[in-house]
């Protein structure tokens, strides 16, 4: 009697577990966070993640993205991220003739069909043409060394450059105008970083050169807050809705951000694309939600055989728009756009479709 309790009993749980398994294995399937079989995986982790897309042959982008969860603080936050790669040839531009942009419709059209936070161009170039970063947008000179992508990146998470001669974007940390200015642990307080008169955290770090990896104590710190910020939701829970996480076969609209000497001028051809858009944007002065960007075109190269510090500018392009996406949301269609926290343009979603028109 007992024994045939203990089948009665058990078969049900053994069900259970076994449907569990199966939704689970669906939910987390690599293949169900693609917009886009072109996609393809070189690192996944779940839905929630920050996404890097390369654009680039599959052995660059899985070169670059193995090399990257060497460095800490990406090494200790990877399971924070998803990698995948468009195997896909793409024209860049020259911006000034000085470095690679690769900021054009022709990479943003095709980032459309897989899942991106962030796009990484890989091209190969001379060593004088710099590796540039702009919105979520990094242009890798593949003749640098694999540490201008972690430099790259700090611009991402809106670190300032830290050799003399570029702009501090607002809100960075890195450079401050007095040792004090640092309110936790640095490697030391070294005057130079960006200006003459700004202080960095780490005599020589990749901020400034391309000769280390390492940002540094206090640089490391600023990058492990934000990723923390943006922690992806425990996926070990079956809510049924997981797949809806994707960011994929979304309803949105483009808007082109000009920025201008007295303001910016944000234009919407208000037309609704089923598209793959970004999710998450992790650092910056330019927001629409909890999404924010950096507004500076950043352009960087070194020759570490003779180059002590890595050469560089800092731009504020008025001539090519930064792209974002705005999801239509027919609840809450009003979407404000923020620099520095001020409202510098809003958006109805709820009328997309209606001709293109300036904010």
């Amino acid at each position: 009697m007992e024994q045939k309790l203990f089948l009665f009993t058990s078969i049900p749980l053994l069900g259970v577990i076994l449907i569990f398994g199966y939704l689970n294995i669906q939910q987390e399937s690599p293949s169900s966070s693609l917009g886009n079989e072109i996609c393809k995986q070189i690192v996944y982790n779940g839905y929630d993640r920050i996404d890097l897309l390369f654009i680039s042959s599959k052995e660059d982008a899985k070169h670059y993205s193995d090399y990257l969860f060497t460095v800490e603080p990406y090494k200790s936050y990877k399971n924070y991220f998803n990698v995948n790669v468009l195997e896909e040839e793409v024209e860049c531009d020259y911006y000034k003739d000085i470095a690679i942009l690769c900021h054009n419709d022709q990479v943003l059209d095709l980032a459309k069909n897989c899942e991106h936070d962030y796009v990484i161009v890989v091209k190969e170039d001379s060593k004088q043409i710099r590796s540039s970063t702009y919105g979520k947008i990094v242009s890798l000179n593949k003749a640098h060394e694999d540490s201008v992508l972690i430099h790259e990146l700090g611009h991402i998470f809106n670190l300032a450059e830290e050799y003399l001669g570029a702009k501090i974007p607002k809100g960075s940390k890195n450079c401050q105008q007095s040792c004090s200015g640092f309110d936790s642990e640095v490697d030391a307080c070294t005057q130079e970083c960006s200006t003459a008169t700004h202080y960095r955290s780490i005599p020589l770090g990749v901020m400034r050169s391309l000769v280390t990896d390492n940002y540094g104590i206090y640089n490391t710190k600023l990058i492990s807050e934000i990723l923390n910020e943006n922690k992806p939701r425990d996926l070990s829970i079956i809510t049924g809705n997981q797949v809806l996480d994707s960011s994929c076969n979304k309803k949105a609209l483009s808007v082109d951000i000009y920025q201008l000497e007295d303001g910016f001028n944000v234009v919407t051809d208000n037309v609704l694309e089923d598209i793959c858009i970004p999710d998450k944007g992790l650092a910056g002065p330019l927001c629409f939600g909890n999404i924010c960007n950096i507004n500076l075109l950043f352009t960087d190269s070194q020759d570490i055989s003779s180059d002590e510090t890595l050469n560089g500018e800092t731009f504020v392009n008025a001539d090519i728009p930064l792209k974002i996406y705005l999801e239509k949301n027919e609840n809450n269609p009003i979407v404000d756009i923020t620099f520095d926290g001020q409202i510098i343009s809003s958006i109805n979603t709820a009328e997309a479709g209606a001709t293109a028109c300036t904010i």
